[in-house]
């Protein structure tokens, strides 16, 4: 069993594109690739690991929580990915004559599986364009060194931006937790003296949470608390509620995903701890709105990431979502997959104008990019020599609204904090 292929039908909503596929940078390769082949029509790329000239296919990979506790949140990723690339592909493909598929294998929102699911399709694509958490996507680093391959991360730590194996899109965890804080005190100038706590998963995303919260509270002004920790599945968060109560936190950065924080909440209301919560939108699920956290989500916590308001469709990308998804209610995981999809596309653009889709021709490509754009959905990634990369300086703020698609209402669109942020974020 190589992965699954996952194709879209055609659909009317899916009319074709007007115009040439913006080209933007990306580099990604996965199994050792050569440029040796068969060659496509004249003076096309030779065929490699993914690439069929002759059949007009390009195959992409991920890497993800097909099950486990966030499967139904990760899954909306391929769904977004798939929205634009089924646009893609109505257009005539890549180039307007490659049609990409996506091929999926499951890490189980396990790092220890990442590996094993990326060897059993890494034969078959030709990059990946979505690998599910930071410690998934630091396990395949040095694998993907040594076939000079590329992946997408679904990882925002912003380490990644200077690693050539890796293709960023997003503003960084450090960025969104600065960018959060700083919203917090502009709309409410007394947020300055308020006393911030972190409440973060034993990992980098941990440490790259508390990184930025120690930066910005350094920047307002603000007093900083405690940091307390728990592992990726721990479902019990007594003990850290409790140390955050008694450290007299006003608001807490939260470093964790959608399984983790009913728990959270939970803990929070038996303990009567009712601060200002900051979270990641992969914090979030649709679930949420029919359960008994939905109250204290709407009252405590504000949610980061990409995006826009998501029933905005004078905004390019939702509008193209909106098209894609009929009446499914769009969610920040369908945008995010969305632009992990468009850097994709922007990525193989670019190497097939070079003429080499191997490992080898999609990293150069991804140097000669200038940048990545993704249509109103988050920032300009400056590319270039991976050295020099620059990563957006934005967010979009949500508040928790029930009534808001997936439950989140943008209250700041592409957000950036007037006091400034670490060269390393």
């Amino acid at each position: 069993m190589k992965g699954t292929i996952l194709m879209s039908p055609r659909s009317h909503r899916l009319a074709a594109v007007s115009a040439l596929l913006t080209i933007v940078a990306t580099s990604m390769g996965c199994a050792a690739q050569t440029t040796s082949g068969n060659s496509g029509a004249a003076g096309g790329p030779s065929a490699v690991p993914g690439f069929d000239p002759q059949a007009g296919t390009i195959k992409v990979g991920n890497v993800l929580a097909l099950s486990g506790p966030i499967s139904a949140t990760a899954k909306e990723q391929l769904v977004g990915q798939q929205a634009w690339f089924d646009k893609v592909n109505a257009a005539g493909g890549i180039a307007g004559k490659y049609r990409v598929q996506v091929v999926t294998a499951d890490n189980q929102y396990n790092p220890q599986l990442a590996v094993q699911a990326y060897q059993k399709i890494a034969g078959d694509v030709v990059m990946l364009s979505g690998v599910l958490g930071s410690p998934s996507v630091n396990a395949l680093v040095p694998i993907l060194d040594r076939s000079s391959g590329i992946m997408v991360p679904s990882a925002q730590d912003s380490h990644l931006r200077t690693i050539p194996a890796v293709l960023p899109p997003f503003s960084s965890y450090q960025t969104n937790v600065v960018n959060a804080v700083s919203y917090l005190v502009k709309t409410s100038p007394t947020m300055a003296k308020a006393r911030y706590c972190a409440l973060v998963m034993d990992s980098e995303w941990g440490k790259a949470d508390t990184d930025a919260v120690t930066f910005i509270t350094k920047a307002v002004g603000a007093p900083l608390g405690i940091v307390t920790k728990f592992a990726p599945l721990d479902t019990a968060f007594t003990a850290q509620i409790s140390e955050l109560k008694r450290d007299e936190c006003d608001v807490v950065v939260f470093g964790g995903a959608a399984n983790n924080l009913p728990s959270v909440v939970a803990a929070a209301t038996q303990l009567d701890f009712q601060p200002q919560w900051i979270a990641e939108f992969i914090a979030n699920s649709t679930a949420f709105k029919k359960s008994p956290i939905a109250e204290y989500l709407t009252k405590h916590v504000l949610f980061t990431g990409p995006g826009a308001k998501l029933d905005d469709t004078s905004v390019e990308g939702i509008r193209v979502l909106r098209e894609a998804l009929g009446q499914t209610e769009i969610t920040v995981q369908h945008v995010y997959g969305y632009m992990q999809a468009l850097a994709t596309t922007q990525l193989l653009e670019k190497a097939v104008k070079n003429g080499d889709l191997s490992g080898a021709g999609l990293r150069r490509a991804s140097t000669e990019l200038d940048k990545l754009t993704f249509q109103g959905l988050g920032g300009e990634v400056k590319l270039g020599a991976p050295a020099d990369r620059v990563l957006p300086r934005t967010s979009t703020i949500y508040a928790y609204d029930v009534a808001a698609p997936s439950g989140l209402s943008a209250v700041a669109v592409q957000y950036q904090a007037p006091e400034g942020s670490s060269p390393d974020f």
